[in-house]
C-alpha cells in the first residue's frame, strides 16, 4: 500500500478531489466572460444559449452552450491551438450526451488531465531532493496548494486562452525536469516538451515569443553531452517551435492588432507623461495626437473613432513595435515606469473583474469564491508589491541556483545540474518576455490578465527554490 500511495500519487489525488468539487459539483465554479469568448467559440461552431442574459458578462459564468450544427455566419478565422482542445472536448461531449448542447466541463476534464500529469512529474522531481518521507508528502501537498489554487483552476471552466497556456506550460516544464532527472526515455520527454510548448505558444499570440526561447533551450541541450540521435531530434523540434512561434505572431487578428497598437502608444509611451506633446513630436507624430494620451480604445465617448482613416494614415503608421522598443531603450525612466507597473500586476492570479458563479447559483453579481484560495490570497494580500521586492527575490533565486549547481556537481555529472538551471532560466525569461510583450505591445491595458504567465513564472521559481531550501534545512537533499 505504501508503494502505491507515493507523494506524486497523493498530489494528483488531492488535485482531482479539489478540482472535481470546484469544477463539476454545484455550485459550479468557473470564470465569467469579459467578451473574449466570442472569437474562439464561433470558430469552433459554438454560441451562447438563446436565453442567456446580456448582463452575465463579467459577473456570471455559464457552463452550457449551443452548437452551431448547420450554419455559421462568422467570416473570420481565429487561429489558435485552443481550438484543438475545444474540438476534442466537443467530441467527448458528443460521445456522452449526444445532444445539441456543449457542456464546458468536458473541456475542464481535458485540462485537468494534462495538469495532473504535470504535477505528478513535478512532485517526482522535487521528491528526489530529500530522503525525508514526511517532507516528500509535504512537497506533494504544497504543490497542490500552489498550482491547484482556485485562481488557476477556475480558468479550466472557461474559454480563456490562459487555460491552455497554464496546463501545457506546466507540462512543458515538468517534461524538461524529467528530462534532466531521468537518463532513460529522454526522447519521450523532449517530444512531450515540444508538443506542450507548441500548444502553449499557439494558444495566444502574445506567447509566440516563447517559441524562440524554447528553440534556444533545445539548442543548449544539443551542445550538452547527449548522443547524436538526441541532438538531431532536439534540433528538429527546436526548428519547428521557432517557425511556429514566428507564424503565430504574424497571424494576429487585425482587430486585436489595432487595439494593441492604440494602447501601445496611448496607454504605454504616453501614460502619465506631463510632456506628452514633446514625446509625440519626438516620435515623428503630429502634436495634436497628444490629446489621445491615457485614453483607451473602448472609451464610450472617444476623442476620435479609433478606426478613423485619419488615425490609420497619420497616427498608427508613424510608429511600430521596433520604434516603441527603441524609445524605451533610450528612455530609462519610461522603461522603469512601465516595469514598476508590470511588477505590481504580477501578483494577481485571479482576475479582479470576473465572477466565479452561475446566475442560477443565486450569488450576487461578480461574486468570487473563497474555496481553496490560500495561495492566491497570500499573493494578493500579504506579499509586498514593489519592484524592489521582486528584484530581491530574483537575486535570491540566482544565489540558490549557483549554490544548487555547485552542490549538485559533487554528486552528479555536469549535465543534470546544468539542465536544471537552464530550466529555471527559461522560466524566468518566459515571465520577463511577457512583461515586455505586454507593456511594449499594449501599454498597461489589462496588465493583470496579460501578465498571467509572468505570475505563473514567479510561482514556479518560488516553488522550486522553496522546496530546495527546505531540503537543505532538513539536510536530506539528494538532487
Amino acid at each position: 500500500m505504501k508503494k502505491m500511495v507515493t507523494p506524486p500519487i497523493v498530489a494528483v489525488l488531492i488535485l482531482i478531489l479539489i478540482s472535481t468539487y470546484a469544477l463539476f459539483c454545484r455550485p459550479l465554479i468557473g470564470l465569467a466572460d469579459n467578451g473574449d469568448f466570442y472569437r474562439i467559440m464561433v470558430t469552433n461552431d459554438l454560441k451562447f444559449e438563446a436565453d442567456r442574459s446580456e448582463e452575465d458578462y463579467y459577473g456570471y459564468f455559464n457552463h452550457k452552450y449551443d452548437k452551431l450544427e448547420y450554419y455559421n455566419d462568422y467570416h473570420g478565422n481565429f487561429l489558435s491551438t485552443h481550438s484543438i482542445v475545444i474540438k476534442a472536448a466537443v467530441l467527448l461531449d458528443d460521445l456522452f450526451t449526444q445532444d445539441e448542447k456543449f457542456d464546458i466541463r468536458f473541456l475542464a476534464i481535458l485540462y485537468l488531465g494534462v495538469l495532473s500529469l504535470s504535477l505528478y512529474w513535478i512532485v517526482v522531481v522535487v521528491s528526489k531532493m530529500t530522503e525525508n518521507s514526511k517532507l516528500k508528502y509535504f512537497f506533494a501537498c504544497f504543490t497542490v496548494i500552489m498550482f491547484g489554487d482556485i485562481g488557476y483552476v477556475a480558468y479550466l471552466n472557461s474559454f480563456y486562452g490562459e487555460a491552455v497556456a497554464y496546463v501545457f506550460y506546466m507540462l512543458s516544464i515538468a517534461a524538461l525536469m524529467k528530462f534532466a532527472l531521468d537518463k532513460t526515455n529522454r526522447i519521450r520527454y523532449l517530444s512531450v516538451f515540444a508538443l506542450a510548448t507548441f500548444m502553449f505558444i499557439g494558444s495566444k499570440n502574445q506567447f509566440a515569443a516563447n517559441g524562440i526561447l524554447a528553440c534556444v533551450v533545445l539548442a543548449v541541450i544539443v551542445f550538452a553531452n547527449i548522443d547524436i540521435k538526441k541532438k538531431i531530434i532536439a534540433v528538429s523540434l527546436g526548428f519547428v517551435l521557432l517557425v511556429s512561434g514566428v507564424f503565430m505572431y504574424f497571424m494576429i487578428d487585425d482587430s486585436i492588432y489595432l487595439i494593441n497598437k492604440y494602447h501601445m502608444m496611448n496607454r504605454g509611451v504616453l501614460l502619465f507623461e506631463p510632456e506628452a506633446q514633446s514625446i509625440i513630436k519626438e516620435m515623428g507624430i503630429s502634436e495634436q495626437y497628444a490629446l489621445l494620451a491615457e485614453t483607451i480604445y473602448f472609451d464610450a465617448t472617444p476623442v476620435i473613432d479609433p478606426r478613423d482613416p485619419m488615425l490609420l494614415d497619420n497616427f498608427y503608421s508613424k510608429y511600430h513595435l521596433t520604434s516603441v522598443s527603441m524609445y524605451y531603450l533610450t528612455h530609462p525612466e519610461a522603461f522603469s515606469k512601465m516595469m514598476n507597473f508590470s511588477w505590481k500586476n504580477s501578483f494577481a492570479i485571479r482576475p479582479d473583474a470576473l465572477g466565479n458563479y452561475e446566475r442560477s447559483a443565486g450569488m450576487e453579481y461578480g461574486k468570487k469564491t473563497d474555496f481553496f484560495s490560500l495561495w492566491s490570497y497570500v499573493k494578493g494580500n500579504l506579499i509586498p508589491k514593489y519592484s524592489g521586492f521582486v528584484y530581491l527575490f530574483l537575486l535570491t533565486c540566482l544565489v540558490l541556483g549557483i549554490n544548487r549547481f555547485i552542490g549538485n556537481r559533487k554528486h552528479h555529472s555536469i549535465q543534470m545540474p546544468f539542465y536544471i538551471e537552464i530550466i529555471m532560466l527559461y522560466v524566468l525569461l518566459t515571465g520577463f518576455s511577457q512583461i515586455l510583450a505586454s507593456f511594449i505591445g499594449a501599454g498597461d491595458a489589462d496588465l493583470s490578465k496579460h501578465l498571467f504567465m509572468n505570475t505563473l513564472a514567479l510561482d514556479i521559481l518560488f516553488y522550486f527554490n522553496f522546496t530546495y531550501v527546505l531540503s537543505i534545512i532538513f539536510r536530506k537533499e539528494k538532487i
